[in-house]
């Protein structure tokens, strides 16, 4: 059989020359070459949008895919779902986005609308499209890229209120903690918030804008009065085993953005939640790691154990709406489009203070990509 061809795609098409190209992405052509790829797009389907990007976010789940810690990828692939931009070809079929509107897209680019997940307003569960198509920067491309085209409707109208080179993260960190607090915090709850990163810091932010009282638990010193400022009435070490056991049973509602896969300090991560509360995990490992349970922590307590992955359409929706109104926006490192290369090392090996976002539309008006 014969190798294939490492510039070869299923739905974009590579390019030499840029001013032949729809769209130049940054691409991954196997775990460890990141290079440009100008392509072009598939005719555009007639429930798909076109998108000039922007700003693109960057998450850590870009880093356990492209470097295939998720499990194989499907090479060359373009990562990135904190995706705004500007809408500039609407499919025919398409009827609730015009050309000239500013829109994001989060980690989902589709879903059935009609499985009992989706009738339930759970979209973010659809069991109805394929997992290849359902989410972005599978079988698809994300947005570390000029533009995008994906199906219209999983495209989010961007309120006014929310600025486009910070609003990125919102579409992936932002829901993937304020969901859950939705579900499970109420005013006046014990909320804690493990990690305080590109996830944590927002947790805090929306867990103090519910009237939660906040507890920010951080492996990083010298991080306390700005953790204060974000909301948190209270921060003190994720690491020290002896200031664990201290708050057992302290908090009804606990939000992990952690991936620890050391047994014994999950263990006294999960005994801080009080009888009846909820634990949710939203930090999530390479899939070679793991933790355990101790059934009796959950049983003795009646406590709830939940996974939560991002949000569906009205959750995301409703973050958007509960950002715009109280100003809550992710702090930001924020790079040039020919520095995606480093905006990824940063990201990776790094600390960034709290979230990469790469201006795209620089590059893009510089060498004529955007066009309607």
């Amino acid at each position: 059989m014969a190798e294939k061809n490492q510039y070869s795609h299923k739905h974009y098409t590579y390019v030499k020359d840029e001013k032949e190209a729809d769209a130049v992405a940054w691409a991954f052509l196997n775990k460890d070459e990141m290079v440009k790829f100008p392509h072009k797009f598939e005719e555009l389907p007639e429930d798909q949008i076109r998108v000039n990007i922007t700003h693109t976010g960057l998450c850590h789940s870009d880093v356990l895919t492209a470097r295939s810690l998720w499990g194989p990828a499907n090479y060359p692939i373009v990562p990135g779902h904190e995706i705004i931009g500007t809408v500039s070809r609407v499919g025919k079929a398409v009827k609730n986005l015009k050309v000239g509107d500013r829109v994001g897209y989060g980690p989902f680019r589709d879903c059935c609308e009609q499985c009992r997940h989706c009738e339930a307003g759970r979209t973010n569960l659809c069991v109805g499209v394929p997992a290849d198509e359902k989410g972005i920067y599978a079988a698809y491309w994300g947005g570390y890229t000029t533009s995008t085209q994906h199906p219209a409707r999983l495209a989010f109208k961007i309120p006014e209120a929310l600025p486009s080179d910070k609003a990125p993260p919102l579409l992936c960190a932002g829901v993937t903690v304020h969901a859950p607090l939705a579900r499970y915090a109420k005013p006046g709850d014990r909320v804690a918030v493990l990690g305080i990163g590109g996830l944590g810091h927002l947790a805090v932010m929306y867990a103090h804008k519910f009237g939660c009282r906040v507890t920010a638990f951080s492996s990083s010193a010298g991080k306390e009065k700005l953790i204060k400022e974000l909301g948190a009435d209270e921060v003190v070490s994720s690491t020290d085993p002896e200031v664990l056991k201290k708050h057992a049973s302290s908090y009804d509602v606990i939000i992990n953005t952690l991936s620890t896969n050391d047994n014994k300090v999950f263990g006294l991560y999960l005994n801080m939640t009080d009888g009846q509360g909820t634990f949710v995990q939203v930090g999530a490992p390479p899939i070679s790691e793991s933790f355990s349970l101790l059934a009796f922590q959950l049983i003795a307590k009646n406590i709830a154990f939940v996974g939560s992955m991002v949000g569906s359409v009205k959750e995301t929706k409703d973050m958007l709406d509960f950002s715009a109104r109280h100003n809550i926006l992710p702090m930001c490192e924020h790079f040039e489009f020919e520095d995606f290369p480093k905006a990824f090392d940063t990201l990776e090996n790094g600390r960034p203070k709290f979230r990469c976002v790469v201006n795209v539309e620089n590059y893009a008006k510089k060498h004529n990509l955007h066009k309607n």
